[in-house]
Formats: C-alpha cells, sequence, structure tokens
C-alpha cells in the first residue's frame, strides 16, 4: 500500500552560489574600488558574464552612491593641458591615459570642478562649457548666458552635480562677479539637464569700494549649498543655495581673515554641518566653524589645529612656502602643495601622502568617483 504525500512537492531550490540573482546581489556589495570587479570577473566564466553587465554595473555604480567613492586621482592644467594623475596604489591605480580630454578641449578649456564621477570645463574661444564623465565617455556642451562668458572675471567659476540617486541628469551652476559704476555684483545662474534650459540669472551685491573676484578654488558643496571664496581686499564667502536659487555674501572677521592669501584659505564642510573653513599660517592648519547664537548671530569659531610641520616632517626647501590647491569633498582630504612636493592629507585620520611635483601654482581637481578597470 502506497501513501500519498498530501502536498506538490516543489524542484529543490539551486544552491546559493548558483542562483544568479542572488550572486548579483552578493556581487553588488563588493567594495567600490576599480580592482573589485575585474577580480570578480577572473573567478570564472559565469561571474564574468554578471559583472560586465552594462545593468549590473549601473546598480553597482548606483548601489555605491550612498558612501564615499574612492578617490581615484585628480584632474590639473598647465600649458599642455588637462591631465589626469591618479592617486591609488595598484591593484586600484587608474592609468593616466585612462581618462583622456580630447585634444580640442584639452588646449581651449579650463578647469572649473569635478564632482559625482563628472568634469567640467569652460571652453574660452567658444564660450561654452563642457561636460564629461570620464567613465563613460559621454560628453555635452552648453552655451554660456552672456553676461558670465563676457564680465569682468572673463572665465566663470562653475560646478557640476548630480542629483541624489539620478545618473541620467546633471546640473550645473556657473558664477560670476563684475564690476559695473564702482560696484561689484556676484552673478549665477543654473542648469538643468533634465529641462535643458537655464534659469534666470541671480545676483547680489558685494559690498566692497574695490574691485571684488571669486577664487580659483574649485566650488565645495555642502548641503544643499555651493560655496567659493572671495579674494580682493578683504575676505567673503558666497553663498549659492540650489533649493531657493539665491546668492548670499558671507562676511569674515578682518581680524582673522583679512590678511590670509587666497591660496591659503578654502571653504570646508564644519564639524557638524554648514559651511567651515580652512587656513593655513605659518605651516598650521587651522579649521573653522561657522556657529549661530540663539539671537541668530553667527561668529567663526577656531575648533582645531594641525601643525603641518611636524606631521609631514618637512624639510628646509619645503617650509618656505605651502598653498592649499584641491579639496576632495567626500573623502575630507586637502591637497597641499610646496616648492618641491605635493601632499594629500585625510583630515580626520590625518594620514597622508606625498607625490613629486613637477609644476607649481596649479589647482589640482580631485575626482571621485566609482570605476570598474577594464569591465
Amino acid at each position: 500500500m502506497s501513501i500519498l504525500c498530501p502536498f506538490p512537492t516543489s524542484p529543490a531550490a539551486p544552491p546559493p552560489m548558483e542562483d544568479d540573482d542572488l550572486l548579483s546581489e552578493i556581487l553588488l556589495r563588493l567594495p567600490p574600488q576599480p580592482s573589485s570587479l575585474p577580480r570578480a570577473s577572473a573567478a570564472c566564466k559565469r561571474w564574468r558574464c554578471l559583472v560586465s553587465d552594462p545593468a549590473f554595473i549601473r546598480r553597482f555604480r548606483r548601489h555605491h552612491r550612498r558612501n564615499p567613492p574612492p578617490l581615484l586621482g585628480f584632474f590639473s592644467q598647465d600649458a599642455g593641458g588637462i591631465t589626469f594623475n591618479p592617486t591609488m596604489e595598484p591593484p586600484n591605480r587608474v592609468s593616466p591615459g585612462r581618462f583622456t580630454v580630447l585634444p580640442e578641449a584639452s588646449v581651449h578649456s579650463k578647469l572649473l570642478g569635478c564632482r559625482h564621477g563628472l568634469v567640467l570645463m569652460f571652453h574660452q574661444k567658444l564660450k561654452l562649457v563642457l561636460v564629461w564623465d570620464p567613465v563613460t565617455g559621454d560628453q555635452h556642451s552648453l552655451a554660456v548666458p552672456h553676461p558670465l562668458a563676457f564680465g569682468t572675471d572673463k572665465i566663470p567659476r562653475g560646478a557640476v552635480l548630480r542629483a541624489a540617486g539620478d545618473a541620467h541628469h546633471f546640473r550645473v551652476v556657473l558664477a560670476s562677479c563684475d564690476r559695473h559704476q564702482q560696484h561689484t555684483r556676484a552673478f549665477a545662474c543654473i542648469y538643468s539637464s533634465e529641462t535643458g534650459v537655464w534659469s534666470d540669472l541671480i545676483s547680489t551685491l558685494v559690498p566692497s569700494e574695490e574691485y571684488m573676484t571669486l577664487s580659483s578654488m574649485p566650488a565645495v558643496l555642502i548641503g544643499d549649498s555651493l560655496y567659493w571664496t572671495i579674494t580682493g581686499n578683504w575676505r567673503a564667502v558666497l553663498e549659492f543655495d540650489l533649493n531657493r536659487l539665491s546668492l548670499t555674501v558671507i562676511h569674515l572677521p578682518v581680524d582673522k581673515f583679512a590678511y590670509c592669501k587666497p591660496w591659503n584659505i578654502t571653504v570646508m564642510p564644519a564639524e557638524g554641518g554648514g559651511p567651515g573653513l580652512l587656513l593655513v599660517s605659518d605651516l598650521t592648519a587651522q579649521l573653522w566653524n561657522r556657529n549661530t547664537d540663539c539671537d541668530g548671530v553667527a561668529s567663526w569659531v577656531l575648533t582645531r589645529t594641525i601643525e603641518l610641520d611636524e606631521l609631514l616632517s618637512l624639510n628646509s626647501e619645503e617650509r618656505r612656502f605651502l598653498m592649499i590647491i584641491g579639496f576632495a569633498e567626500y573623502n575630507n582630504a586637502i591637497f597641499l602643495q610646496t616648492d618641491i612636493s605635493l601632499f594629500m592629507v585625510q583630515l580626520e585620520s590625518l594620514q597622508f601622502k606625498k607625490f613629486p611635483v613637477p609644476f607649481i601654482g596649479r589647482i589640482y581637481h580631485p575626482f571621485e568617483s566609482i570605476y570598474a578597470a577594464g569591465i
């Protein structure tokens, strides 16, 4: 006599590593280093098919956008054009030739900034801004609104960014100062690739009897605002609020910041959020927070000092000259240049790396992005 099973049986589930959907979820959680996916692809043909699928690569980049992306290197510019300089060690080191700007753009363009895996350039000859994705090779050119391309500053300052979780659309912000009839005004406008149009021009008065200009240091994104330092006969910070589409001039106390050089100060996120400042003076880095009391009165407070001479073990030649030439937002690292060396310092851990530097006086644009080498 046979006993019948009261319930239909289902086929046995495949072992976890033979389930493509489950395996994809596991591989998706590999560290976002350039060597992670190439190493996984070398395991077997099946793994290579999974990690080389463009849909998987898009998911991989999207999944890791919630975490700070690796600092792959930085773009710099000299008379010969724009070049990529890797900062990571093998096997994660990206070849300098992997991210190559087209010759026409490299020679005639001015680097404005990098963010969210995009590079922003201003083509001085054609009065265009170029948005370039070095990983995919995609490039977009945008005509620059007249006041920003032909103002007193000649070359506008700019920033590029993506919306959170949006890998397709981007925004470009351009800003500039213009002197007219004894007054300096700051101007800005924003472009959205989703709408394909520039916003109306936004402006604010920069109260000064002398001409003021925006620093050539790239804009810093803190929260929903972009910040530039204003240089001239005194120091200030220009804030562009991305939500309100407004410009605000934040004055810096004369007794603390008036006499610092433009290359010795930059905006950076403060401890606890909001805008802060990094000032390098006499081989000491000072971190300042902007605090607001219960009456709404803002003040700048020194929160931390770093003795760079001791940290970096500077020799006599390196002590003569020290300047800030770049800031990596997501990795919270600054680039410092001496007469003969370049240092990258992580401000939380104080770990640093030293590079030889062949040229003096260049602005470095850190490139932080998810990149799978060779996939």
